[in-house]
């Protein structure tokens, strides 16, 4: 026993340093691994000389010859573990601490983006509310408060305000052209063609007396009131005439029933 009793001594006291080294808080993760590395790779080495400084004595047995070995080899591959496991950790957080800041980062982006759809937003809807106000300047001064009081509510929030007042009806503006004005204006922000026919019945309850469904099956389209914008704008542009625009018109109702045909 006094052969093996020297290396199996330095053994302990190997594994002993290890285990405390590793657990040094002083000392930085990436150290602690890369010691112990060495620690493993000298304790495989390591089999060697003990190998010839028992073999040496040949009143050692081979089971004790066989057990300082075995032990020598499971020191060294357990130092290899931990190695590794420190390692694996340190991997961990810094990829942990990547994916935090890459989730930072994205976070920020999806702000600074949210913040300029809003800010086009509310640019887009200020200048559709001024066309709309420019429109209805046939209405009385009260009245027209009480329109784009109800209309900017449902610009921001897609509230559905009646008016204080109940507006009356103007020679100076017809159904059509009150239809034209909402549409235009609140397609033009992306609202429903549902949520317009409701805010034009509760907004304008005189000038769609018919009630709510008559008013849903009159209402243009989005590719109506946009097909108006343009040929209205061309003709007051002096680009086409009042011909022109029949015969554009009357391409479009040939190609519909072809459609409907077909």
């Amino acid at each position: 026993m006094g052969t093996s009793f020297i290396p199996l001594c330095a053994i302990i006291a190997v594994l002993i340093i290890a285990f405390l080294f590793a657990s040094l808080p002083q000392v930085n993760h990436k150290t602690r691994y890369r010691v112990l590395y060495a620690i493993a790779i000298i304790m495989l080495l390591a089999v060697i000389p003990i190998s010839e400084y028992m073999t040496e004595n040949t009143q050692n047995s081979n089971s004790n010859y066989l057990l300082v070995l075995i032990f020598d080899i499971v020191v060294g591959y357990f130092c290899m573990y931990i190695a590794a496991l420190l390692k694996y950790n340190i991997l961990k957080r810094k990829n942990q601490a990547l994916e935090n800041a890459l989730t930072k980062k994205q976070q920020e982006n999806v702000a600074i983006l949210l913040e300029h759809q809003n800010e086009k937003q509310q640019a887009l809807q200020q200048r559709e509310l001024e066309w709309l106000a420019d429109k209805i300047k046939m209405f009385t001064e009260e009245e027209q408060k009480a329109i784009l009081a109800s209309a900017c509510a449902f610009a921001e929030h897609g509230l559905i305000i009646t008016p204080s007042i109940t507006i009356q009806l103007k020679d100076a503006c017809s159904q059509q052209d009150l239809m034209y004005f909402v549409c235009s204006t609140f397609f033009n922000m992306g609202k429903k063609r549902s949520d317009i026919v409701s805010f034009l019945y509760k907004v304008f309850p005189i000038y769609f007396s018919a009630g709510e469904t008559v008013l849903a099956k009159k209402m243009p389209g989005l590719e109506k009131v946009y097909l108006s914008e343009c040929l209205l704008t061309t003709s007051l542009n002096g680009v086409i005439s009042s011909w022109h625009i029949l015969l554009v018109l009357n391409g479009l109702y040939q190609f519909k029933l072809y459609l409907i045909a077909k």
